[in-house]
């Protein structure tokens, strides 16, 4: 049954993914010059870690943002309902504490920019001067 879940959460965001890029991206002055795709799930599994010997904390939008289901579908290969029941085992067991969270796209940025130890993701139209681009999903 769960597979079947899966199948039609996926089936339903097909036509989401064609919308606006999403990218990952960083403060303007971070010494984070690029990432990969396994990188970027490990850090929004893991709640932190290191890249390129430079340790980063990853923010997230609300649990509601459809942007957020796209990234984690798309990013690191796991449906909402997947990240939810992660976390929760995580947090139960103690090996973890998943991305702080933040109100919006908006917050986000205001978070990212001047902090160059987060990283988050935006839709590639709300990228300012102040971020850098690391990685783009499509």
């Amino acid at each position: 049954m769960k597979k079947q879940q899966w199948l039609f959460s996926l089936i339903l965001l097909l036509p989401t993914l064609a919308l606006a890029d999403i990218v990952v991206v960083v403060d303007k002055n971070s010494p984070i010059t690029s990432i990969s795709q396994s990188q970027i799930r490990q850090l929004y599994l893991e709640g932190n870690g290191k890249v390129g010997g430079v340790y980063l904390k990853p923010l997230d939008l609300p649990e509601q943002d459809r942007l957020r289901d796209r990234f984690y579908l798309a990013a690191v290969g796991k449906t909402p309902a997947q990240m939810k029941s992660y976390w929760a085992r995580m947090i139960f067991s103690g090996r973890g504490v998943p991305p702080r969270s933040v109100s919006g796209v908006s917050a986000m940025k205001v978070m990212l920019e001047n902090n160059p130890e987060r990283i988050g993701y935006l839709p590639a139209s709300e990228v300012s001067g102040n971020l850098r681009v690391l990685y783009e999903i499509r």
